[in-house]
């Protein structure tokens, strides 16, 4: 594939080339953001963030594509999402890869090839995915890029946060269409689509509220196939509090990383000036 007017810098440790380093008293999830490797690639079909943890290692790693939703593009849900501080705050061994998507309902799909984009980041990062398995996590629009991928055989985990609606047939098919597919869908703005969803998919496993802290989750949450949350937070905050996405990304069977601030309490996220969001990234 050819790229462009390809451009990578990096944050984090000694090659924040363009970023001072936090300082010792800051937020705990800034020092874990920059502590790992950022990567900005100017794809060609739009802007592609890699975030990877210092302590990453492949082997028994995953590689997890988050998706925007509408309103938003990949620089400004990066920022403005606090995407890094919140996969931090997982502590999941994953690379993480957040690519361009549509803006809006009638923009096409940027990168409806997910092997081609891993393909390009592994190249111009010098980083190889994580093998343990690779997760597809969206929000709100990105259902539109989801659907894209769901042919091909690397999906083999989705995360829909308030993403499931007028697609419920496309996501019972794919899940049908192998054991090894699974779903974790959450439900605000989509309830009436992910009601339909459970009543054809009745071996379903629900939970009635998002837990409060990571360890009470029901244990069926963490080993059922097809996960199905109703939420009490509102379709934005799901996506922007540093509760749903931290939280539902320790659901995935991927090793956790010691040196990751695993213990930092959900919603518990750095302040953003609001002058950061809008700021140009490069």
């Amino acid at each position: 594939m050819v790229v462009a007017a390809a451009s990578i810098w990096w944050l984090g440790g000694a090659l924040a080339d363009d970023a001072k380093s936090a300082a010792p008293d800051a937020h705990p999830l800034t020092l874990a953001a920059k502590a790992g490797r950022h990567v900005r690639i100017d794809g060609p079909h739009g802007a592609i963030h890699v975030w990877i943890p210092p302590s990453y290692h492949a082997d028994t790693g995953a590689t997890i594509i988050y998706i925007h939703g509408y309103f938003d593009n990949a620089d400004t849900a990066y920022v403005g999402h606090r995407l890094a501080e919140q996969f931090a705050m997982s502590a999941v061994n994953a690379m993480f890869i957040v690519p361009e998507a549509p803006y809006q309902r009638l923009a096409p799909v940027n990168y409806p090839n997910l092997s081609e984009l891993l393909r390009l980041v592994e190249e111009q990062t010098g980083v190889p995915r994580g093998m343990a398995l690779t997760a597809a996590v969206g929000h709100s629009g990105a259902f539109r890029t989801i659907n894209a991928w769901l042919d091909e055989p690397l999906v083999d985990h989705v995360v829909m946060i308030d993403a499931m609606y007028a697609n419920e047939e496309v996501m019972e098919a794919w899940l049908r269409a192998s054991p090894r597919h699974h779903l974790i869908t959450i439900g605000e703005d989509t309830l009436p689509w992910n009601e339909q969803f459970l009543r054809d998919m009745p071996e379903t496993f629900v939970v009635d509220r998002v837990p409060p802290t990571y360890d009470t989750w029901p244990a069926e949450a963490k080993t059922a196939r097809i996960v199905y949350v109703r939420a009490q937070y509102y379709h934005m905050p799901l996506i922007t509090d540093g509760i749903v996405l931290p939280s539902v990304l320790r659901l995935l069977p991927v090793e956790l990383l010691a040196d990751e601030p695993w213990q930092h309490p959900l919603g518990d996220m750095p302040v953003l000036p609001d002058a950061a969001i809008d700021a140009p990234i490069d």
